[in-house]
């Protein structure tokens, strides 16, 4: 061991004579790392010399021990630039590479770990996969190989790299690489009975006549006598009637009416309340219940409970967990019953001015339940995973199968959303749905891993690697005490093969390649992320300064770059800049290109971002202890973006602190804005719900300014209850049901500008501006002026009898004070056929004085450093 170092050492002295000048006019010390080489090594040559004593090092972390010698050889602070240099070929990390503040560059010796000129080096988190033998799996021709690691429980993956791509992970139903987004998947169907449709606080209502009748067929668990809760509303004490005590009845099938009492006015009738109405007797089995109003006098009926548990009681016991309609019931106690009525669930109404609304299908954290001819039949469900779009479909999930009731055709789960009707999800992780080629099974008890190649593979021909980790690199410094990791670049280098974490965070999944904590003054420039389970960067811990510049991020499970943590500890002033971004999001789909959780005053500019489930960039504010403010998003090329969720935007921005951002997004382009949901009945329903610029949540104070968008549904631009954002010089360009889009939500939203903007749409049934009806107030818009408006269909909007905006017709929407001095003209753009949206010399738009959009510096080509 000590010949060992004072041979480093004395390599060591040897680099310090032998440094070459940097371009700096400093000396540079190299070191080289080579698939060829050997740790025993200096590591001061780029090749092994003739008699193999001496060339460079095997792996990445003997460099970075010689350079923490190095370190200390010089006094703990580098005296001149460091490169590691690695040849080309592929470097199989035992484990991650972590970097502390100690470990540090300085400005005029900063640490690079870059690629030999002219060779490509990968960096792979995972391991070969080798020793492969033929058998037969489940009637299919297998490839099968050994892995102890995993039968000892050390080692587990998700993911299996075959050649460049990954293989399938043994899915129900299979994967159809014809319809890769809308082929190969199961619907959630509804949980509970016939009569348990619908939600809480949504009422039947318009049931004052007398004659009026509800009916419902209900299945009683067992007989005995029930106690009748009813949950109502009425006001009907400003028609003098203090209570609708006696005026209703209850009926079980033709049996004598049990009249419903304890109902006092609620005070509106909005405001619903359980009240202890009346007691009946039910017997097990199909029954029919008739409501009736006999007397007269109006309330609104939500729900009726029947229980034989006296110590049951609605308020305690029912707990509705949302807006939209979620809700949990605490049972009674073992032995007694429960059963819970919908009143619009209602499978009859009977009266001349009833008003039922469609019964909602609140969905269910704890269970999925498949159509039964779509139930698989399978013997062991053990390592079962179910990949689901709950609730709205914003966000995907990765949840295990906790139980199995196979007559019920139930998988019991724990999600963090409801899982309603017609969410779609698909099923992985067991060996009896290892049945396509190209799929695999892990078997974790024999440690077996199965591949069902395709026809003609050769696993001697083919690299076949399956991950061994989340993360690559992680520059882990202290924010707390203020010790950074500086001054570390990553230049040309390519990162492939992590794992990804589930469940991994239904809004905010995190996994990447390099990991930046507490870290400033370090560079990724001119490398590549492929194949990777996670992100390629994430930021946290007060990183700032900062570059991510001219990387190719491609075929990810996660999103490009992503920055996390509070106001107090989030990243800002970074660069993120001219990378290439596709392919994004193909395991966790609530991703962006870049997504800034929380950050500030950083850049995020000149990127392509191609294909994309979800944003292109976000920035979010979630409060005033995590908010994102005077980012700059500009020249960002954005196309095919949201392409698998919805109600989502390309550039996405959330305002929840309420405060003036200052962020500014500008000169970005945009197109073809797609969305995705589905119906209760499983049907895909895309496009669907999506805009370009999407100001969310009170998002206030942003300066949307020169941006090109194409290709929208619900409008190029929305702003959801924010106030004083300026929208100005932009072109918009065919929102399939609305131009533009403003969802106030209460009095916050004021003073919101929009001008000297071009509107250009084609489809004759769309509205040019859309509000919600019941809280637009003129005020919502402190001026709307100087745009240009154009139906390439020849409509004249000026002539359009059917309501067009927020006031009704575009001349009522003058009238009330907006685009006063807007024109209606063909904008003369070059070549929109081919999406430029240049100006032509003579456009009508300048004489509003808009001005010209640069967009050749819009994507990577471009960006300029330190302009």
């Amino acid at each position: 061991m000590k010949a060992k170092v004072v041979w480093l050492m004395l390599a060591i002295v040897g680099a310090i004579l032998m440094a070459k000048v940097s371009s700096a006019g400093q000396k540079e010390i190299a070191f080289y790392v080579a698939p060829n080489g050997d740790d025993s090594w200096s590591g001061m040559l780029p090749a092994p010399n003739k008699a193999k004593t001496d060339g460079p090092f095997a792996t990445l972390q003997r460099a970075v021990e010689a350079i923490r010698e190095l370190k200390r050889q010089q006094g703990v602070k580098l005296k001149q630039p460091v490169t590691v240099y690695l040849r080309g070929g592929t470097y199989f990390l035992g484990q991650p590479i972590v970097l502390m503040p100690e470990d540090s560059g300085n400005p005029q010796a900063p640490i690079t770990f870059r690629a030999y000129r002219n060779e490509k080096v990968v960096i792979s988190g995972g391991r070969r996969i080798t020793g492969w033998k033929r058998k037969t799996v489940n009637g299919k021709p297998a490839l099968v190989a050994e892995l102890p690691e995993v039968r000892e429980g050390k080692w587990f993956f998700r993911l299996l790299r075959v050649g460049n791509d990954w293989a399938i992970r043994a899915r129900y139903p299979n994967f159809d690489p014809k319809n890769p987004l809308t082929g190969g998947w199961l619907f959630a169907q509804w949980w509970g009975e016939s009569w348990e449709k619908g939600a809480f606080n949504v009422g039947v209502g318009n049931i004052h006549n007398v004659g009026d009748r509800l009916e419902w067929l209900v299945k009683v668990p067992a007989s005995g006598e029930y106690l009748v809760w009813v949950r109502y509303a009425h006001n009907m004490k400003t028609f003098g009637v203090e209570t609708m005590d006696d005026r209703t009845v209850l009926r079980v099938g033709d049996g004598e009416p049990i009249p419903l009492r304890n109902l006092p006015d609620t005070g509106s009738w909005g405001n619903f309340r359980w009240s202890l109405a009346a007691k009946v007797v039910l017997h097990e089995g199909e029954q029919k219940l008739v409501w009736e109003n006999v007397k007269g006098g109006g309330l609104n009926l939500d729900a009726f409970a029947f229980t034989d548990d006296p110590d049951w009681h609605p308020d305690k016991a029912i707990h509705i967990l949302g807006w939209w309609g979620e809700f949990r019931i605490d049972p009674p106690q073992k032995g007694k019953h429960l059963l819970l009525v919908q009143a619009e669930a209602c499978t009859k109404a009977v009266g001349k001015e009833v008003s039922v609304p469609k019964p909602s299908l609140p969905g269910s954290r704890n269970r999925i339940v498949i159509a039964r001819d779509k139930f698989p039949d399978w013997q062991d469900w053990s390592g079962a995973e179910v990949h689901i779009f709950p609730a709205w479909g914003w966000v995907n999930a990765i949840v295990k199968v906790e139980g199995v009731d196979k007559d019920k055709c139930t998988l019991f789960v724990k999600c963090e959303q409801d899982i309603r009707p017609g969410n779609r999800f698909f099923i992985s992780g067991v060996r009896e749905a290892l049945d396509a080629p190209n799929e695999w099974f892990l078997d974790t008890k024999t440690g077996e891993l199965i591949y069902l190649p395709p026809k003609g593979l050769d696993p001697t021909k083919v690299e076949i690697v399956a991950p061994i980790m989340d993360r690559l690199f992680v520059l882990q410094g202290d924010a707390s005490t203020n010790r950074f990791v500086e001054h570390i670049r990553f230049i040309g280098l390519t990162f492939t093969d992590t794992d990804y974490n589930a469940p991994g965070g239904y809004y905010v999944p995190a996994d990447a390649a390099i990991w930046l904590v507490a870290a400033r003054k370090c560079v990724i420039e001119n490398c590549t992320f492929v194949r990777l389970g996670g992100y390629a960067v994430r930021l946290e811990q007060r990183s700032h300064e900062n570059e991510i510049v001219g990387n190719t991020m491609t075929k990810l499970g996660g999103g490009g770059v992503i920055m996390l943590g509070e106001t107090a500890t989030q990243p800002y002033a970074n660069l993120v800049a001219a990378n290439d971004m596709s392919d994004l999001g193909l395991i966790y789909k609530h991703v962006a290109g870049v997504y800034v959780t929380t950050g500030s005053d950083n850049k995020i500019v000149h990127n392509r971002i191609h294909r994309v489930p979800r944003y292109g960039i976000s920035l979010k504010s979630y409060g005033p202890n995590a908010s994102s403010h005077r980012n700059i998003v500009e020249f960002n090329e954005i196309v095919d973006s949201n392409l698998e969720t919805n109600d989502t935007g390309a550039i996405e921005t959330l305002g929840r602190d309420m405060k003036h951002t200052g962020n500014v997004i500008r000169f970005n382009f945009i197109r073809n804005v797609v969305g995705m949901g589905t119906t209760p009945d499983g049907e895909f329903l895309t496009p669907y719900f999506t805009w370009g610029i999407y100001l969310d949540d009170y998002s206030s104070g942003t300066t949307v300014y020169g941006n090109i968008v194409v290709g929208t549904v619900l409008g190029a631009v929305c702003i959801h209850g924010g106030r004083d954002n300026i929208v100005e010089n932009n072109i918009f360009v065919d929102g399939k049901e609305h131009q533009i889009r403003l969802q106030p939500r209460d009095d916050f939203m004021t003073g919101n500008i929009f001008r000297r903007n071009i509107i250009v749409f084609s489809d004759p049934k769309a509205v040019v501006w859309y509000s919600y009806a019941h809280t637009w107030r003129r005020d919502r818009l402190a001026e709307c002026d100087f745009n240009l408006y154009w139906h390439t269909g020849g409509i004249d909007l000026t002539k359009v009898e059917r309501p067009i905006t927020p006031e009704g017709t575009f001349a009522q929407w003058q009238s009330a004070g907006f685009d006063q001095h807007s024109i209606f003209a063909d904008p003369l753009f070059v070549d929109p056929a081919k999406n430029d949206f240049r100006l032509r010399p003579n456009s009508p738009a300048f004489r509003l004085g808009f001005k010209s959009i640069p967009v050749e510096r819009i994507g990577p080509k471009g960006f300029k450093r330190h302009l």
